[in-house]
């Protein structure tokens, strides 16, 4: 809540924080929406409508955490779910959301054939609401994503993105929900996204997870190192880890002490029980992602061939909610 002593002070409200919406104009972004948020204690990020309201850039204190491909934010006119097109379209982000009927790598599912991570991120929003009012103090913007085809599955989703103004954290809710006439398959992952300078050799990860396994055999033998990372390097692979937990909340922290603060994210584990860590310490591709998940980053073929593949029922509501939040770490 803003004091009158201060609104004699300043002109526009946006001297101390909100949104402000803009469209790209460049190469193979034009005609894409964004909006950018300023939640005034120096956290910045912008959301995406056309892209699933996923959120691209973020910094904070002007310092860059988020890891941005080369591609960066295209059209969702560009985009093809088709076998790995996705990667051409990847822009990275704070978050990249995989599903909501399937995420992990491109296979044939019965009669589907089923693309790489899904088709969320190259869903644009409709219904795009920004209630934001910074007299009051709160950042709402609120929009809805749906994956519709005809004779098969129809899932909603119904996006939130909170802030508190002079807040640092920001909170993300889905509403899920299945309007088909049967049972859905449901898989979604919160691709959370960190890059260069906030990530580097000074970088560490913290989760609070009971267990941690590699999802390859070259990833198991480097699972000592799985909370450190390496300078870019041309021979690097992708690491590939799965997180589990035996508490109600999981907590994964990425930490780089000589910048002094870290970004931790929260979720909780009896709808998103797993933890997904991916490194790849390529030179240009040099990210780490954590990302938290209804099930382990598998195709959906093979989730149904152990029996564990989840699903909605018709008229079924899921609610997933998952904070990110950045803090000094001194």
């Amino acid at each position: 809540m803003i004091d009158a002593e201060t609104m004699k002070k300043i002109g526009s409200l946006r001297q101390l924080a909100g949104t402000r919406h803009s469209m790209l104009t460049e190469g193979a972004a034009n005609g894409t929406r964004v909006i950018d948020v300023n939640t005034g204690a120096g956290l910045t990020f912008t959301v995406l409508p056309d892209r699933g309201l996923d959120i691209g850039a973020a910094a904070y204190r002007g310092i860059n955490f988020t890891y941005l491909s080369p591609q960066e934010e295209m059209n969702p006119a560009f985009c093809r779910v088709y076998k790995n097109e996705w990667l051409r379209t990847f822009f990275g982000g704070l978050l990249t959301t995989c599903g909501p009927t399937s995420f992990g790598p491109y296979c044939i599912d019965g009669e589907e054939e089923l693309g790489l991570h899904g088709r969320f991120n190259c869903m644009p929003a409709s219904h795009v609401c920004d209630r934001t009012s910074v007299e009051s103090g709160e950042i709402i913007i609120e929009g809805v994503i749906n994956d519709f085809v005809l004779f098969g599955a129809k899932v909603s989703i119904k996006r939130s993105i909170l802030c508190e103004v002079g807040s640092n954290k920001i909170t993300l809710c889905d509403t899920v929900k299945n309007l088909g006439g049967g049972p859905a398959p449901y898989m979604m992952l919160y691709h959370i996204n960190f890059g260069y300078p906030f990530l580097d050799e000074e970088t560490r990860t913290q989760v609070n997870s009971c267990r941690v396994e590699g999802y390859n055999a070259y990833s198991t033998e480097y699972i000592k190192e799985v909370n450190r990372f390496h300078e870019p390097r041309t021979d690097a692979k992708e690491k590939n880890y799965l997180h589990y937990f035996d508490s109600d909340e999981g907590i994964a922290k990425a930490i780089n002490d000589a910048f002094g603060f870290c970004v931790s994210i929260r979720f909780n584990t009896n709808v998103l029980p797993y933890l997904s860590q991916w490194k790849y310490e390529q030179i240009r591709d040099y990210v780490l992602a954590l990302e938290p998940c209804s099930s382990p980053c598998i195709s959906r073929r093979e989730l149904r061939e152990k029996g564990h593949l989840k699903y909605i029922d018709a008229g079924e509501t899921v609610v997933n909610t998952v904070t990110i939040e950045v803090g000094d770490t001194t």
